[in-house]
């Protein structure tokens, strides 16, 4: 025992710095694999060493030859056949005879606490094939590679930003109207693993997603969503072996699709009709200092007349680029800052290896990676880089213990260049935000304000990840059947960030002074800023597992605890009056001061058990419990018991079934019924907080610190209930080669923490939430895999799914159902809006004897029987020939909204739904003596949604740019055009022409061929006398072709609620999507 401990803790040391060489007996075996009539041999089955990398495939003739070391164990793969495993010995020849099973039911899937056979499952769990969805792809990070690998899994993406994490929701958007949405619980290595860009996609080992109650309940308080489970590389047991492994991927991305600006004449054309619409009387106008006019626009002709198409340098001339009047600039030289300043390709590459072995009872496993991406950027480029270590150790110490370690560290930085314009918007948004004649040149060699003039002389900011987690734990083995696991696990990660301001040097037109080249940010961006965040995470699991089989009954028991403790700091700290930009520390700056920190913390405590029961393998029943604890609640109700259960049926079993075993193999009949808790709904609500700020009152020179009244609390409050019914059924037909998954599901959200009460406005702080409102999402799935192998070595497959949910609240206090907010019987993601019936006409309004149209009070009249919008009329504006006439839904003569409740919504109603519906993946695979080709098409059926902004509203902002797509608008001689006539919409999107409504709604439906990759094996032939067990070269193609319904270049993949913040100025021009195309090699000794 002391000697193997003493084994165990050397192994653990020695493998950080270098692998130990491995000694054993080697044999070259051969032999032949025949069908089941043991006549036919079979060409393409994979012949590997079990828990090793060595692998082939057997040739036309069923032939193979592979190394393998006595006492090993080879494996014998192909696909509609069972699984054979031979240990080998010493006769050199190993002849194998397959049988046709089913093979999927035989599969071990990682679930709760341990594995379990998929032919025994009775909850809804689907498991991703890590090889076909990760490998092969220039992803960087697991959430972007599962993109539609699992039914009922929805993925968005804020925006194609280098090092950013893109959101994953399951079974629903919302899923409460409390917390960040339906967030599955991630695991990984059984402890949460929260920020998934610090995860090495190729140390993964399997994934499984748990979907129903019954498969989520053991993990209690957190899991009310779902549960991912992620298992990396594990050391395995068994013989003396080595091996190592590398691969790489080399990419080019390139941006799928960019806002372009209206070209100079075309866009300041337009901006001057809407300027003008609204201030007749001026006929000159600026933006931050840019000045133009009808007789700027002359000169922009003059210029595209005369300069058009060569290449001036970027210095500009007075008088031929731009005038100075006064202290009026006027440019007339168009500029394109995207050809300019961005990459059209940025380069990307990862890099893994692996090491694994095993050495009597102790192996162990070694990963190293690194991924760098580029951003688009020229000047002052972004940057993304990560590194990553993991290190895993298991060692038998006795026959009834064994023991594992794992360590996991990743260190990720982001650099990016400081901002000067906004601390939320990037140099991408302002590149797309202003119009053509926009200088981004110089003039005498000295450049005009510009986002890109501050990126050039800004400092380059390191937002530094570091994350290390160190697991302890073993397995005793302490009677027949009964095992207990005792897990540990330490995770910490820290956040860096280092802000250098200081000030930039340019004409700053903006402050509209003419040609003043000066020093122009205020002595707010003139600082050093350090942020720091560090949070902690313990966690302890134990659990005793006992099985046990009595003639045809089969009994499996866990019984087990958890806990876990989270805690997270914070602090800023910011000081003005840099002494020297280059040196951007808060020490070295002598202004004003500014700090503040905070601090968080809960905890967790469960025990749980479960009962599993089989009899004949064809009656299936399991039961599961949990009683939780949780901080997040007063301490009378932190407690509470969620049970759930699930049964299974393998019809097929049945003797009365035996006619249908020509066409089915097999099919299982389960459902399950279970409670959940949910404890994410926002901390302390059950606390009388008081919140401190800064009331901008100076007493004796100090501002004064507030604070805010404590508002009113429930006593009660307590965990909000998740129940979930599931009814699925699984199906295996013709021989096995085809397979068909269904789930239909009910999640009800009851007790919602929500706002029950009204108070008078005169008792000076807020309404207490209480346990009230409820949700409930419907939803189903559908998934088909069907594979064949051909005698002649032709592999096919071809496997998709599609699902759908729908949320909606069945209880909710707003007995008024006010629209604005939610209410009983409200779908979640409705979008209440106008029909669009067509644009106005001069014959929609009265005319004097000349056909000019009369005008009264400032407005045009509207014959009788034509519907009035006087409530959208205001200030300058109103409706005219070209402007958008809305339908008169109730025939009240009016546009309106009547009391914007649903029994009286006026002319408004349910025009879509932003929630993604139909949501579906294709995915066909081919493999033929050594070559393989692999597509993935990725979409959704329907999705609607109504956005904001300039990109998507001409004349959101009238003074900023107008864009190329946006030129289709009506005149009196393109009466059919798509836009109505320029108007300055001042901002909004809820006024004048851009009322929600049917004809700018977005159709967000999209096909993606999202994947596309071509490769090949070397033969064993060429690489054997290299020493090289396997070779695969290809090449790939990521979002390649979208096909989508959209007239705005935005990407159908843009998640608006996240993206900017929810700023509708952003819109359409976040960092951009892109399209890749990678090459890489996959080597393995």
């Amino acid at each position: 025992m002391t000697k193997r401990a003493i084994l165990f803790a050397l192994t653990v040391c020695a493998m950080l710095c270098c692998s130990f060489p491995l000694f054993a007996q080697q044999l070259t075996i051969t032999g032949t694999v025949r069908a089941e009539d043991g006549k036919s041999p079979l060409n393409g089955v994979t012949v590997s060493v079990k828990n090793g990398n060595r692998t082939t495939q057997t040739g036309t003739d069923g032939k193979y030859s592979i190394v393998a070391s006595i006492g090993q164990t080879l494996q014998f793969s192909f696909v509609g056949y069972a699984l054979q495993e031979v240990e080998v010995g010493k006769k050199s020849v190993i002849n194998i005879t397959m049988s046709q099973q089913n093979e999927s039911l035989n599969d071990v899937v990682v679930v709760g606490y341990g594995t379990q056979r998929r032919a025994n499952l009775t909850g809804s769990v689907t498991t991703v094939n890590v090889n076909r969805t990760l490998k092969s792809r220039p992803i960087t990070d697991l959430a972007r590679g599962l993109q539609g690998a699992v039914p009922g899994l929805t993925i968005t993406t804020p925006s194609g930003d280098i090092g950013t994490n893109p959101q994953i929701r399951l079974r629903g958007m919302f899923g409460s109207l409390n917390g960040p949405g339906a967030i599955p619980l991630i695991l990984v290595d059984n402890v949460e693993f929260p920020d998934l860009r610090l995860l090495n996609p190729d140390d993964i080992e399997s994934i499984s997603v748990l979907k129903d109650a019954a498969s989520t309940s053991l993990y209690g308080t957190r899991g009310a969503w779902g549960v991912i489970l992620i298992t990396t590389r594990t050391a395995k047991l068994g013989g003396d072996r080595s091996a190592i492994s590398y691969s790489n991927n080399f990419s080019w991305n390139k941006p799928t699709i960019t806002p372009k600006v209206a070209p100079i004449v075309e866009g300041t054309e337009m901006m001057l009709k809407a300027n003008q619409r609204a201030n007749p009387t001026t006929n000159e106008f600026n933006v931050l200092g840019l000045y133009y006019s009808q007789a700027t626009l002359e000169k922009m002709k003059e210029w595209q007349s005369k300069y058009g198409g060569q290449d001036l340098g970027n210095d500009m001339v007075m008088g031929r680029d731009f005038d100075l009047v006064g202290t009026k600039l006027f440019f007339y030289r168009p500029w394109d800052p995207m050809k300019m300043y961005m990459r059209e390709y940025t380069p990307q590459q990862s890099h893994n290896i692996n090491f694994s072995g095993t050495s009597g009872k102790t192996g162990f496993t070694l990963g190293l990676g690194y991924l760098g991406q580029k951003g688009v950027l020229k000047v002052n480029p972004d940057e993304f880089q990560r590194f990553n270590a993991t290190l895993g150790v298991t060692s038998q110490l006795a026959d009834w213990f064994t023991a594992r370690g794992k360590v996991v560290m990743s260190r990720a930085k982001r650099t990016v260049p400081y901002l000067f314009s906004s601390d939320v918007y990037d140099p991408w948004y302002y590149i797309t935000r202003w119009p053509a004649f926009y200088p981004y040149g110089t003039y005498e060699g000295k450049p005009f304000r510009s986002s890109i003039t501050e990126v050039e002389q800004a400092s380059m900011i390191p937002q530094k990840d570091n994350m290390s987690r160190i697991s302890l734990g073993g397995t005793f083995k302490l009677i027949k059947g009964l095992t207990v696991d005792l897990d540990y696990t330490y995770h910490n990660a820290n956040y860096n960030e280092l802000q250098t301001g200081g000030t930039v040097s340019a004409y700053n037109f903006w402050a509209y002074t003419g040609l003043n080249y000066s020093k122009y940010t205020s002595a707010t961006y003139d600082r050093a800023v350090a942020i720091a965040a560090r949070n902690e995470r313990h966690a302890l699991r134990g659990f005793a597992t006992y099985t046990k089989k009595i003639n045809d009954h089969s009994l499996k028991f866990i019984l087990g605890t958890d806990a876990e403790k989270y805690e997270v700091y914070s602090q800023r700290s910011e000081r003005r009056g840099l002494i020297n930009e280059d040196f951007g520390e808060v020490n070295l700056a002598t202004g004003d001061q500014y700090a503040s920190s905070s601090h968080s913390h809960w905890a967790t405590l469960g025990y749980v058990g479960r009962v599993n029961y089989a009899y004949k393998d064809k009656y299936l029943l399991e039961v599961n419990g949990r009683y939780d604890g949780s901080s997040s609640f007063p301490r009378d109700d932190q407690w509470a018991f969620f049970p759930s259960m699930s049964l299974g049926y393998l019809i097929t079993e049945e003797k009365f079934m035996d006619f249908s075993k020509p066409i089915l193999s097999s099919l299982k009949l389960r459902g399950s019924l279970g409670n959940v808790g949910n404890q994410s709904v926002g901390g302390n609500k059950f606390l009388r907080t008081m919140n401190s700020t800064s009331s901008g009152w100076f007493i004796g020179g100090a501002n004064q610190l507030t604070f805010t009244n404590p508002p009113l609390v429930s006593s009660s409050l307590s965990w909000e209930k998740v129940q979930m019914l599931d009814i699925g059924a699984d199906a295996r037909l013709f021989n096995n080669t085809l397979g068909v998954t269904f789930d239909w599901y009910r999640r009800t959200t009851s007790d919602i923490i929500s706002n029950a009460i009204s108070v008078p406005s005169t008792l000076g702080t807020s309404a207490p939430v209480l346990n009230f409102a409820e949700l409930r999402t419907t939803g189903w799935e559908v998934s088909v895999d069907w594979y064949k192998q051909f005698n002649n070595g032709l592999l096919l497959g071809v496997m998709g799914n599609v699902s759908d949910f729908k949320e909606v609240i069945t209880k909710f206090a707003n007995d008024t159902k006010d629209i604005s907010s939610h209410y009983s019987g409200k779908t979640m993601g409705e979008i209440w809006g106008y029909t669009t019936d067509r644009f106005f006409t001069k014959d929609d309004f009265e005319q004097d004897g000349s056909g000019n149209l009369i005008m009264v009070n400032g407005k045009y009249v509207m014959k009788p029987g034509v519907a009035k919008q006087e409530r959208w009329e205001e200030g300058a504006f109103f409706y005219g020939p070209g402007d958008i006439k809305y339908a008169d839904l109730n025939k009240d003569g009016k546009i309106d909204i009547g009391t914007n409740t649903v029994s009286n919504p006026g002319d408004q109603h349910i025009i879509g739904n932003s929630t993604p519906r139909y949501q579906y993946a294709l995915r066909l695979t081919a493999e033929f003596k050594g070559f393989d080709i692999g597509v993935f098409f990725q979409g959704v059926g329907k999705r609607d949604l109504w956005a904001s902004g300039p990109v998507v509203i001409p004349g959101y902002r009238p003074g900023e740019g107008w864009y190329d797509h946006q030129l289709d608008y009506w005149t009196p001689e393109r009466p059919d055009a798509y836009y109505p006539r320029p108007t300055d919409h001042i901002n909004s999107n809820g006024t004048r022409n851009f009322l929600p409504q049917t004809k700018y709604l977005l159709n967000m439906a999209y096909t993606r061929l999202k994947v596309l990759n071509f490769g090949y094996k070397l033969p064993q032939k060429l690489i054997k006398r290299a020493h090289l067990n396997n070779v695969r070269v290809y090449v790939s193609g990521e979002n390649l072709i979208t096909w989508d319904h959209l007239r705005v270049p935005i990407d159908p993949e843009v998640d608006y609620t996240t993206a900017g913040l929810g700023d509708p100025n952003t819109f359409g021009r976040v960092y951009p999507y892109h399209k890749s195309f990678s090459a890489g090699i996959q080597i393995s000794f």
